[in-house]
């Protein structure tokens, strides 16, 4: 199971979206259903005869994968047995909590990460000038991408947390903090978009040849 992405933490859903109702996600082509359980936990399976079922249903849950939620995230192992400590977590200041946002893109998990490290696909390090004393961007294996953004205010913090859905989608969380008294989205949240909108278009373009390719 999880081809090429197992044996990790992800975080695959906001736990927002978790409520009454199981949801159906794609984990490296695995489907995958969360659901809450009595106590109101997240847990979730795998279950290839739910295949042909639509993104929201309401069946029991068969195969677990370990599950947990976290910084407002609904988090998956991809195997069966996880480790106790769980996954790997930034530090983050508790009473500003994440806004998160979900995307996918037309493009392999390996090409989103390589365009969201290149620096040159981020608006704000062309206004910088000089190079900045501290990081500006973090990746945190396998699939987190931190940016400062902007960086001379380090507690507005960014996370792209990305996960492949199948051999040429992408799934990307965007996650960036809020601070108590902001409105529903923070006022520079648009320049954080922004920031991702060029690496998506090159992430997207780099696989676009071989299709035509594979057509010809």
């Amino acid at each position: 199971m999880f081809e090429g992405f197992a044996n990790v933490w992800t975080p695959v859903l906001p736990a927002r979206d978790l409520r009454d109702e199981a949801r159906r996600v794609r984990v490296a082509g695995e489907p995958i259903l969360l659901f809450r359980d009595e106590h109101g936990e997240p847990g979730a399976c795998v279950d290839h005869a739910s295949s042909a079922l639509p993104e929201v249903v309401t069946l029991p849950a068969r195969l677990p994968v370990p599950a947990r939620e976290a910084l407002g995230l609904v988090w998956i192992f991809t195997g069966r047995e996880a480790p106790a400590e769980g996954p790997v977590l930034p530090l983050l200041d508790p009473v500003r909590p994440l806004v998160v946002h979900a995307e996918t893109w037309s493009a392999p998990f390996g090409r989103v990460i390589e365009a969201l490290l290149d620096p040159a696909n981020l608006p704000f390090t062309w206004a910088l000038g000089d190079t900045p004393e501290e990081p500006v961007l973090v990746f945190r294996a396998p699939g987190c991408v931190e940016l400062f953004l902007p960086p001379r205010t380090p507690e507005k913090r960014t996370l792209l947390y990305c996960f492949p859905e199948a051999e040429a989608t992408t799934r990307v969380l965007f996650c960036t903090t809020h601070a108590p008294g902001e409105g529903d989205v923070p006022s520079w949240i648009t320049e954080y978009f922004a920031a991702t909108d060029l690496a998506r278009e090159r992430a997207s373009a780099a696989v676009a040849p071989r299709t035509l390719r594979a057509r010809a």
